[in-house]
């Protein structure tokens, strides 16, 4: 059960990194701004090429490798999970490489052939985009919120019948494998957890629909379209993982007043439940995503460009610009949205969240 549910993710997860110079703006040649007028460059062509092919090999060489080892370690589930996790993050790694060396040569044929050199950069507005926007109102996210909520009262009524030892993590099997001593901090700590991380998907959610819908000067309509369906179905990614999330921790909440159910086989569904919407959400944002890519047929023949942000962008992996008023931006390589770290709310969102979890975990050791 765990290699095949393992081995689902894996392979999702090297679609998507196989996929991913073809899911970003064809203005973003991993991580560099090209030129409407570069953008079907016979080198940049090949480059993509090349890494789909290479990331792709060493997936599939990283996955034979972990089927045959997990079969050799079958006694040790530990072994088991660090194998697997050790091969994933392995082909994780040689995709980040591709893609830096490729970051790099790109850069270097930009400043080597000047493709910015003699053309205007614009920068595309539309005051009606913001009309138009269909992202979820803040409303869909207080259903989780007010169950963490419930959840802690529920908690605390029933404090008496929960068992000395609370479960606090569960291993790949879905069972519980560690436990902490009964106190009121750590009876409420996992409720307190989902509150956390409920806030924060709910920030990040409010802040990417505050960010500016970026536009291309010299394709509008059809960038415009790509903008508001991206974060229309990030939206919604972030939603279904939130639902997902509650209704996981709810159960393992819920495990620790009611011990009859910690048995490994009635809470693994829910693990792969989670799993699948994690997974799932995120393979389906990419899809949407691809399907509404601005495309080109050819190089614009225009004397204008949007504007070139690469002194912004750190190895066009790390955002920091103090005047986009945007938290979250775009990825220029990966799926998603990253911080902009030059943005103090950016901290808040994140931060705070992220402070409040990991003094939660502190103390409930």
């Amino acid at each position: 059960m765990l290699l095949g549910v393992f081995t689902t993710i894996y392979i999702m997860t090297l679609a998507m990194q196989i996929v991913v110079p073809y899911i970003v703006r064809e203005t973003i040649a991993f991580g560099v701004t090209v030129p409407d007028q570069n953008i079907k460059h016979p080198v940049l062509a090949k480059m993509k090429k090349q890494y789909v092919q290479l990331v792709g090999g060493s997936g599939i060489v990283f996955l034979i490798i972990m089927i045959i080892s997990y079969n050799m370690l079958a006694p040790s589930e530990s072994l088991q999970s660090m194998v697997l996790m050790g091969c994933l993050f392995s082909m994780l790694t040689v995709s980040m490489i591709l893609y830096w060396v490729n970051h790099q040569k790109v850069s270097m044929l930009k400043k080597q052939e000047q493709w910015c050199v003699n053309i205007k950069q614009v920068r595309a507005v539309d005051l009606t985009a913001r009309s138009r926007d269909e992202m979820l109102p803040w409303s869909f996210f207080a259903v989780p919120l007010g169950i963490s909520v419930f959840l802690m009262i529920y908690t605390m009524l029933h404090y008496d019948q929960m068992p000395n030892d609370i479960a606090v993590h569960w291993g790949p099997s879905g069972e519980a494998d560690a436990w902490r001593n009964k106190t009121y901090f750590t009876a409420v700590s996992l409720p307190l957890v989902m509150l956390m991380v409920q806030c924060m998907m709910w920030g990040i959610t409010d802040s990417i629909k505050r960010s500016a819908i970026k536009i291309a000067v010299n394709r509008k309509d059809e960038s415009l379209e790509d903008q508001l369906k991206t974060r229309k179905y990030m939206s919604w990614k972030i939603l279904l993982v939130s639902y997902a999330l509650t209704i996981l921790l709810t159960v393992l909440q819920l495990s620790n007043i009611y011990p009859s159910m910690t048995v490994g086989y009635k809470l693994l569904p829910v693990f792969i439940f989670f799993l699948v919407v994690l997974i799932g959400s995120l393979f389906i944002y990419v899809l949407k995503k691809r399907k509404h890519r601005v495309r080109y047929v050819a190089n614009i023949d225009s004397q204008v460009m949007d504007i070139d942000e690469d002194r912004y962008w750190k190895g066009g992996l790390i955002y920091m610009n103090r005047q986009d008023p945007s938290v979250f931006v775009e990825k220029r390589f990966g799926v998603g949205w990253t911080m902009n770290l030059a943005n103090p709310r950016g901290y808040i969102v994140i931060g705070l969240p992220f402070l409040v979890l990991l003094l939660i975990s502190i103390f409930s050791l």
